[in-house]
């Protein structure tokens, strides 16, 4: 029987319940006998379709569900490897940090790096993804100043500390400040956070900055590789005639980060 006879049939057996309901017809015993020999037929079919569209629905969501669940779990898997990967590149940046010290004169790179592997919680509901939550707080000894960092490039610095989680503000924001150098050049800047740019303060009319460049992040104690902050987005002469106005776009993306590197300033 195909759906459409069913529905014809369905509805013929309303309008005769109606006619039956309505006239004399209906109290003879034989009719109120047929009808319940029509209601006995036609009732576990109606629930045999019911339960058989209930099922076929749950069936649907389940698959759904879990259709996304592996994806979730590829992209998290695919993303925890990639850090891993970066966990082995430290060692690089910290000779890179060694022939900094060459040059400008400062104390030696630590050989151990203290850092551990944790999760963004939460994001910045503004969309202007000037901060996050990640686990570890109190709890993990992390504190303010720590640096988060992906495997490419700074996340942001902790800001405050909490039990169990930590708020970190990122290059975006206006109270992000950080030493900073241009990649290649190794002089010391001031790199100021702002939305939707950032500022690197105290380039000298003389510095060859150009657009393009990477700006990196400077530990004055030297405990923390020079990951990347951002890249120069344009410069130009400033208000005041000894400095230059250099305007860096930020590289930092959280939405795209579950997991990060948590890195003590400390040792």
């Amino acid at each position: 029987m195909t759906e459409r006879r069913f529905h014809l049939l369905s509805l013929l057996g309303i309008f005769l319940g109606l006619l039956l309901f309505f006239t004399d017809v209906a109290r003879l015993s034989f009719v109120r006998e047929t009808v319940k020999v029509i209601n006995t037929l036609t009732s576990p079919l109606l629930n045999l379709k019911e339960e058989v569209i209930n099922s076929t629905r749950r069936m649907i969501e389940i698959y759904f569900a879990m259709k996304d669940v592996r994806e979730e779990n590829l992209r998290l898997r695919n993303q925890i490897e990639s850090l891993l990967m970066a966990e082995r590149e430290l060692s690089a940046c910290v000779e890179e940090l060694s022939s900094i010290k060459e040059i400008v004169g400062q104390p030696p790179v630590p050989k151990r790096i203290r850092y551990f592997l944790t999760r963004i919680i939460f994001y910045d509901p503004s969309g202007l993804d000037q901060f996050v939550i990640v686990e570890g707080g109190k709890d993990r000894k992390v504190k303010e100043g720590d640096v988060v960092v992906t495997q490419n490039h700074v996340l942001g610095v902790v800001e405050s500390v909490y039990g169990s989680t930590s708020r970190v503000i990122t290059p975006l924001n206006e109270k992000f400040s950080s030493s900073a150098y241009v990649k290649g050049t190794f002089k010391k800047y001031i790199y100021k956070g702002a939305y939707p740019k950032g500022r690197l303060l105290h380039v000298n009319i003389d510095d060859k900055v150009q657009e393009g460049e990477e700006v990196m992040l400077l530990d004055p104690k030297r405990r923390i590789p020079p990951f990347p902050l951002g890249v120069v987005d344009s410069v130009k002469r400033g208000k005041d005639p000894f400095f230059k106005e250099v305007l860096v776009k930020p590289l930092v993306n959280p939405r795209k980060a579950d997991y990060v590197f948590l890195i003590r300033r400390e040792g």
